[in-house]
């Protein structure tokens, strides 16, 4: 979004991308003193972070200056969904994101590497394909600005075991990765989690249930690879 003074004459305002080609235009409605460029896009076309040029046309004269367009998107808290109804764990993880930088970005997919139940959500590698929906937040809410932080929830299940796995319920621990993925690379945060109370039954039909109580810590060793 970018914002012009009230008594401004700007007709057309262009964008100029670090390789010298104009990435995104737009024209600016006679009075209008706030004007969005849309450069995130979920099918193609997303921008390449870097130094941009904004020109601000007036007729015959333009005007310019330089930004920095630059996501920076991290992982500052992944933590337990509980049932509302008897507090105890679903074997969901809430995931929150914020975008620390000067360029906005969108999260597509959010997966799980080493997790013990063999149905979560994965993450995409190559020409892989996963499910990518998210139960929370609604879908114009992926889109990350700067200075926004965001809560993510998938459909299915991450801590979720049955009696043959390494992991049990009796207070045992686990290490698994959790992967953001963005256009502009992967965000990858380690973590422990701390699995007890016995199995969480919700389903009689099902092998493989949550434990009913768990604990989240956030390793070292979080970054990208964009």
């Amino acid at each position: 979004m970018v914002t012009l003074a009230d008594d401004h004459d700007v007709d057309q305002l262009n964008l100029i991308g670090p390789d010298g080609t104009t990435f995104e235009q737009s024209t600016v409605a006679q009075g209008a003193t706030r004007v969005e460029i849309q450069i995130v896009f979920k099918t193609g076309g997303t921008y390449s972070a870097g130094e941009y040029e904004l020109v601000a046309v007036s007729g015959e004269t333009s005007e310019s200056m330089s930004l920095e367009i630059r996501p920076d998107i991290q992982i500052v808290d992944v933590e337990p969904e509980f049932d509302e109804d008897d507090g105890y764990s679903s074997g969901r993880l809430f995931v929150t994101v914020e975008n620390v930088g000067t360029g906005p970005s969108w999260v597509y997919n959010i997966g799980f590497r080493n997790a013990p139940y063999r149905n979560a959500p994965e993450v995409i590698e190559g020409d892989g394909v996963a499910d990518t929906t998210f139960e929370r937040p609604e879908a114009s809410e992926e889109f990350l600005s700067p200075g926004t932080e965001r809560k993510f929830l998938k459909q299915r299940g991450v801590l979720v075991i049955d009696d043959n796995d390494d992991v049990s319920c009796q207070s045992d621990t686990t290490e698994l990765t959790v992967v953001v993925q963005t256009p502009h690379g992967d965000i990858e945060q380690p973590i422990r989690a701390e699995l007890s109370g016995g199995y969480h039954i919700d389903d009689q039909g099902a092998i493989q249930h949550p434990c009913k109580d768990v604990q989240i810590e956030l390793l070292d060793g979080g970054g990208d690879n964009a």
